[in-house]
């Protein structure tokens, strides 16, 4: 079994890996709207590093999902 493979499908708690992964980049989204909305109130800079944190787990998880799903890994 593949590295990425290996880490995208082991079960945590009922639910594989990737699924965990998804829902934490759902809640930094949440965090994101909710920061853009004045809702939550944070410095730019934590707005910013959060953004950043949203794309690469985003991309992390769209290349493990995608790749599993293809049967790259």
């Amino acid at each position: 079994m593949a590295l990425p493979t290996a880490l995208a499908l082991p079960i945590v708690l009922g639910l594989p890996l990737a699924a965990w992964g998804g829902l934490v980049i759902l809640l930094v989204l949440v965090f994101q709207t909710l920061n853009g909305l004045k809702v939550v109130k944070v410095p730019f800079r934590c707005h910013k590093a959060t953004g950043i944190a949203l794309l690469v787990l985003g991309l992390f998880h769209a290349v493990l999902g995608i790749g599993t799903y293809l049967g790259w890994f």
